[in-house]
């Protein structure tokens, strides 16, 4: 009797080696299919698509995401699949960043998120994988359906691995089109990537019929700044200003410099009303604004604005031209003014 049941434990062990070992072919088959799609990735956005179906084909998770927090600019890109873990997700990203401002969530897999039933998770269920990197901090967050045996360990290093390297040229890419597109003292856009920018959502507004605006707003009397405070006074009134225009609009907006005190805000989807509305907010954060210029020492500083709403017989030159007349008229009108292409008035008559 005890030769059979010796028998049996040592066949079933055995087959259990057997199944374990064509498990783990399988899943490393399938890890590196998913690493080279990686590799050959050119954005964040697909490379993490393509970590998540791995990890969704080898341990059919409950929940993936990954978080980067950008030091220098203070944001947090999340990434997310099912997006209905995001409430109990951000008490976790709170926890391990400390802040959820400036906080940006991605859905990786959008089309997939079918239900709307609000789900939590216990925090020792989740699996955390920290990244770091001189300039941002970014962590990878996995909650598996199927249970973990030794060999997962490694390819969740593996992975990990591969996306702190991803993650690097990344950024590494992401600084040098930083350096080349943004202005140097404001931190906005300058005008070589405005006019980029401006060219692709003018070109994607006619494609898909949809509505874009542009401000166009100047500092009044900015000379007055330099002349009396001198330069060094000008650049601060400047990098206030930017800063605070660039709190005050949408992530999906963009602000740039198109020149010495003047500046632009490209409002994609935005009616002339939505564009106005904006602009006389901006109006009134730039002329609350205390503008520090030394120790204990503020300025105060107000801006005219000018709107124009894409038409279906404009392009980019006519749409720029037709907020600078605004710009105009705003200025010519006394100043601290917002004028809407729509409702222009002949200053004057």
């Amino acid at each position: 009797m005890i030769l059979p049941i010796k028998r049996f434990f040592r066949n079933a062990s055995t087959a259990a080696h057997i199944f374990l070992g064509m498990a783990r072919h399988v899943d490393y088959k399938a890890l590196n299919r998913y690493i080279i799609s990686m590799n050959q990735c050119s954005s964040l956005d697909n490379i993490l698509q393509e970590a998540s179906r791995c990890l969704k084909e080898i341990l059919n998770y409950h929940l993936f995401a990954f978080a980067v927090q950008d030091q220098d600019q203070g944001r947090l890109d999340v990434w997310i699949d099912p997006r209905i873990y995001q409430a109990p997700l951000n008490q976790l990203i709170y926890k391990d960043f400390g802040t959820i401002e400036n906080l940006e969530i991605h859905s990786i897999n959008e089309q997939a998120e079918t239900t709307v039933k609000l789900l939590t998770f216990h925090d020792k269920n989740l699996l955390s994988y920290s990244l770091m990197d001189d300039k941002c901090l970014a962590r990878m967050y996995i909650l598996p359906e199927r249970h973990i045996l030794p060999y997962h360990n490694e390819i969740l290093e593996i992975i990990v691995k591969t996306l702190g390297g991803a993650l690097k040229n990344y950024l590494s890419i992401k600084r040098l089109e930083d350096d080349v597109a943004l202005d140097p003292l404001t931190g906005c856009y300058n005008r070589r990537e405005f006019d980029r920018l401006l060219s692709h959502h003018i070109a994607s507004s006619k494609r898909y019929d949809r509505d874009l605006s542009i401000i166009m707003f100047d500092i009044d009397h900015f000379k007055q700044v330099n002349d009396t405070y001198g330069h060094p006074a000008g650049d601060a009134a400047l990098k206030a200003i930017s800063k605070a225009v660039l709190n005050a609009i949408r992530k999906e907006d963009y602000l740039a410099r198109y020149g010495g005190e003047e500046f632009v805000v490209v409002l994609p989807d935005t009616k002339t009303p939505r564009a106005m509305e904006l602009a006389q907010r901006l109006r009134g954060v730039i002329e609350n604004l205390d503008i520090a210029i030394a120790c204990e020492q503020t300025i105060r500083k107000t801006a005219s604005f000018g709107i124009a709403t894409l038409g279906k017989n404009d392009d980019q030159e006519s749409l720029v031209k037709a907020a600078d007349a605004m710009l105009y008229q705003a200025k010519s009108a006394g100043r601290n003014q917002v004028i809407p292409k729509l409702y222009a008035v002949n200053v004057g008559s």
